[in-house]
């Protein structure tokens, strides 16, 4: 009788260790999954949905948008467009939660502008970009006639993409379980990585281009026909979805995605950031590298291209 007794002690404490220990056992959230998911949403996304979003200063009536500067304030107090507010990327989400407007950033060159709009969309505001930024404001804050160039015209080549790269994804660790929480952390990781440096020359990839995963988000026919970096992949747009080319983006690093101007790049990585990509666009995209075949999306001008 008292083995008995003892037996079902047995099983009742073992029995009461396994629900109570099963009970206590969390599945661990996938972040990357769980934020992709959400900002994808059943379209893929703001960042495959693009639309019109670079608007050049004089399309549109200036008073009916919230103008977001992101220059120094040395720069913003020497001259700005009349009603803009100076911010950095970290405390233009206060003055975007106190409008009711759509809001239109704009910098230099227009590239941490296009950076700062997606950060803003991602977080549902309506959100513009100028087109080249303060550089078509006044001609004395011009950044682009002399980053526009032909120099690197001989290092291109018209050859065909090899098949995309397959990498896993990054793996985030926020340490929060929601969407919105998991958002909210990274797009401050994205901040930071701006500040640390998200833009690189054009020298600096074609000079070294087997350290790098090198993506170049045009069309097919724009890929053969202007020419790119040897070695780049071709990246179709609004493919940037895990049922697209999200793997296609090497999770360790070193990866370079460049368009015509910089401004779409900039956009798009500010995205793949927030999604835990550490990725680099390069400034002033092609204009940089052969202004002169490009027949659009082009600065005006190019002092250095001789001809």
């Amino acid at each position: 009788m008292k083995i008995t007794k003892v037996i079902v002690l047995l099983l009742t404490v073992s029995m009461m260790f396994f629900m109570f220990g099963c009970g206590d056992e969390t599945e661990e959230v996938n972040e990357f999954e769980v934020l992709v998911e959400y900002l994808e949403g059943d379209d893929g996304g703001y960042v495959n949905n693009l639309g019109t979003w670079i608007m050049t200063e004089s399309s549109v009536n200036t008073d009916d948008y919230l103008i977001l500067d992101l220059r120094s304030a040395t720069d913003y107090a020497a001259m700005h467009i009349d009603g803009a507010v100076n911010v950095t990327l970290a405390t233009m989400f206060d003055e975007a939660a106190n409008t009711t407007k759509p809001i239109l950033t704009t910098c230099y060159s227009g590239q941490t502008a296009s950076f700062a709009h997606t950060l803003l969309r991602l977080k549902g505001y309506e959100a513009f970009t100028m087109k080249f930024g303060m550089s078509m404001h006044d001609a004395s804050l011009d950044k682009w006639s002399s980053n526009t160039s032909d120099a690197y015209a001989d290092d291109l080549v018209t050859t065909a993409s090899a098949a995309l790269p397959e990498f896993d994804y990054p793996e985030l660790s926020t340490g929060f379980d929601t969407a919105e929480e998991i958002l909210d952390a990274r797009i401050d990781a994205a901040i930071a990585a701006w500040g640390d440096g998200l833009l690189i020359l054009a020298g600096d990839v074609i000079g070294n281009t087997p350290d790098y995963n090198i993506m170049n988000y045009w069309s097919e026919t724009d890929y053969l026909g202007h020419g790119h970096i040897n070695g780049a992949y071709q990246l179709t747009p609004a493919t940037l979805k895990m049922d697209g080319n999200l793997s296609a983006f090497d999770p360790a690093g070193s990866n370079i995605f460049y368009c015509y101007t910089g401004q779409t790049a900039a956009a798009s990585i500010a995205y793949l950031t927030v999604i835990g990509y550490d990725v680099k666009s390069i400034k002033f995209g092609f204009n940089a590298m052969y202004w002169s075949e490009l027949p659009g999306h082009k600065w005006g001008n190019c002092p250095n291209c001789g001809g």
